[in-house]
């Protein structure tokens, strides 16, 4: 099979695994179920992904690639610390705050064996703090924080709060880009104050 049309099945496939998922959770979705819905066969998804915990290990891993490479934009640019901030807080409570995302963290909850917290984990925080941490070193906010890590961990509770778990539990909509970049660039102000760098 060609590589974009393995794309579109690859796409097709994912789209329905999310439909089942929001309808029938993590234990209730099968490959079999899915397959019909992509309007592929069984044999296939089980080929390409090898059981149901792969095919959705692949679906985490494929959002945090494309969620990472859209990360690391804002900071490689040549723009203020508080601008690079807004930016990259911008696309992360996009991406962690959508609805797919949402659906993804409440599976993983609810996994008994953990496998899939595990994997979103591997693919998404343990990730995106390296990014941050990169950005923060040799800006003195060791001084201000004790360390680099307590630096990154204060900027993201500023950005993030409790907003992902009240996403989670459904007493938050999902929120515009509007409001993101409004948060985000908040965020930036008050740890850029916090830090003491002007």
């Amino acid at each position: 099979m060609k590589e974009d049309r393995r794309a579109v099945r690859r796409a097709q496939i994912e789209a329905a695994a999310y439909e089942v998922l929001a309808e029938r959770g993590f234990a209730g979705a099968s490959m079999l179920e899915i397959a019909k819905r992509a309007k592929a066969s069984n044999e296939t998804l089980y080929r390409w992904y090898g059981n149901k915990l792969g095919l959705f290990a692949s679906i985490v891993t494929g959002n945090a690639a494309a969620g990472l490479e859209k990360l690391a934009q804002p900071l490689e640019q040549e723009q203020p610390l508080s601008r690079r901030l807004t930016d990259f807080g911008t696309v992360l409570l996009i991406g962690i705050l959508s609805e797919r995302a949402i659906l993804l963290n409440r599976v993983a909850i609810v996994d008994p064996n953990g496998d899939l917290g595990r994997i979103l984990a591997e693919h998404g925080r343990e990730r995106v703090l390296p990014l941050l941490s990169d950005l923060f070193e040799g800006k003195n906010f060791d001084q201000s924080f004790g360390t680099i890590d307590e630096a990154v961990e204060t900027y993201l509770s500023l950005l993030i709060g409790d907003m992902q778990s009240r996403r989670i539990i459904g007493r938050m909509a999902e929120p515009s880009p509007e409001f993101c970049r409004d948060r985000a660039s908040k965020a930036a102000r008050y740890f850029l104050t916090l830090s003491r760098v002007c």
